[in-house]
């Protein structure tokens, strides 16, 4: 190598370090508003509301690394490595901790004292004892609580006959008990019946899947981290038995899970969290933010052509506002 060759490789190598360096700094430095982010598990769900929230924040004119950090961990839906995490992301000073599905706010609640919490995929916060009153409470967030008799409708629609659903609800989130409570007052008014079976372990799932044999119609899956966790299972449990399985999430369905969903968009879900985060990063105190709730236009409803025609349903053609994937 020649000896100019070899000055610019020593500038450029030493440019390099300078940036690196830079970039370092950038990332721990205090003076930029850390948002700890603690998830309950690897879900699709769960991670469109990391990104929903992720894309407002840039939208409303966050950079991330220069002028807002994030820090995301998750406990593998192990609710008892939960509190675990949350001291592991208490310690390294966050402006916010975000609280992603009841267990984990749940938790944030009772740990979290000195540091403002947000959380985000809860179902039914009052139940979940999550809303105060208190004007020095340190919590508020955003609800996926969806209208489900947007979801009943889609089902008699496609299934015109249908008398009763199948739940399955893990005995161990609030979350689910309160989605049971929901779907029996929501199903009444359309003359359906819930027929709801416990899973106390996701080893139980597709053992309890059997007893809906000859007992109902369709399957329904709510946002229970535990139930999600086993979808793959309960797909196939509710295939064997020609069960068709609604879904809350339409990412099962766009990937042919599940058949039909008229869910909550958990993107749009991440960015009412953003839209409270702003806030609280512009002085506003979290005491007096209210919980947010989606609105008709956060739902989004899928059918799968694919589920459909293995199930031998036709998809009736004057559906509207519903988007068929092939």
């Amino acid at each position: 190598m020649s000896k100019p060759h070899k000055i610019l490789a020593t500038i450029l190598v030493a440019l390099s370090l300078i940036l690196l360096s830079t970039f370092t700094n950038t990332q721990k430095d205090p003076s930029i508003p850390l948002i700890a982010i603690a998830n309950y598990g690897p879900h699709s769900s769960l991670q469109e509301t990391i990104d929903g929230l992720k894309a407002k924040l840039t939208q409303l004119g966050y950079v991330e690394d220069k002028t807002i950090r994030y820090e995301i961990t998750d406990v593998n839906f192990e609710t008892s490595l939960v509190i675990q995490m949350l001291n592991k992301l208490k310690s390294n000073k966050p402006h916010i901790i975000v609280a992603i599905s009841t267990p984990v706010a749940q938790a944030a609640k009772n740990t979290i004292t000195d540091i403002p919490v947000v959380y985000a995929d809860v179902t039914d916060p009052v139940e979940a004892g999550l809303v105060s009153n208190d004007p020095n409470s340190n919590i508020t967030g955003t609800s996926d609580k969806q209208d489900l008799s947007l979801m009943f409708k889609l089902a008699k629609q496609l299934l015109p006959s249908a008398k009763k659903v199948g739940v399955l609800y893990s005995t161990g989130e609030a979350n689910d008990l309160s989605l049971v409570n929901m779907l029996v007052a929501t199903s009444k008014e359309l003359g359906l019946e819930v027929v709801a079976i416990p899973v106390e372990h996701t080893r139980d799932v597709v053992t309890r899947m059997k007893l809906f044999k000859d007992k109902v119609d369709f399957i329904y899956t709510g946002s229970s981290g535990a139930i999600q966790a086993s979808l793959p299972a309960i797909s196939s449990a509710a295939q064997a038995m020609q069960l068709p399985l609604f879904n809350f999430n339409g990412e099962e369905v766009i990937s042919h899970i599940a058949l039909a969903s008229y869910g909550v968009s958990h993107k749009q879900v991440g960015a009412n969290a953003a839209i409270i985060i702003d806030k609280l990063l512009k002085g506003e105190k979290i005491g007096s933010i209210k919980p947010a709730y989606p609105t008709e236009e956060d739902h989004k409803a899928f059918i799968s052509r694919k589920k459909a025609d293995q199930l031998g349903l036709k998809i009736p053609t004057d559906l509207t506002n519903v988007i068929i994937v092939d």
